[in-house]
Formats: structure tokens, sequence, C-alpha cells
């Protein structure tokens, strides 16, 4: 599962910029997440991939299943 970010709904995929997402009219920076006002052209700022789930009505991923005999 991804961690914070800025999330968006297209076409049925969702998209992800961990720290931030360029595009010709504008800038997102994970710096200055609070200081956009959202929606920006579709794009959230989620604090994980299933907050961004919850939100744009997409299933909810179950956490990864520990692996046998990896101790950290």
């Amino acid at each position: 599962m991804k961690e914070s970010g800025f999330y968006k709904l297209e076409e049925n995929e969702l998209l992800y910029g961990p720290n931030f997402v360029l595009n010709e009219g504008y800038r997102l920076y994970k710096a200055n997440k609070d200081n956009y006002t959202y929606p920006v052209d579709g794009w959230y700022w989620f604090a994980d991939e299933n907050e961004a789930r919850i939100f744009f009505g997409l299933p909810i991923l179950s956490p990864d299943p520990p692996i046998p005999g990896l101790d950290i």
C-alpha cells in the first residue's frame, strides 16, 4: 500500500505522486500540501492509499501479509 501523497482518479486508475505532481499548468509539492485548495485538476492529498480509495469509492486494500521467516 502506498503512503501519503497526491492521488487522482482518472479513467478508473488511481494515480499517485508521493512528493510532487508536475503539469504544464501547475506544480504540487509535498512541502506545500496544506496551502492548496483541493481539488487541483482532480488531485487531492491523502495520508495513505486506503484513505484515497475510500474517498474515490474504490475497494480497500488489505494489508500485506507477513513474509514467513522475515522478522524485522
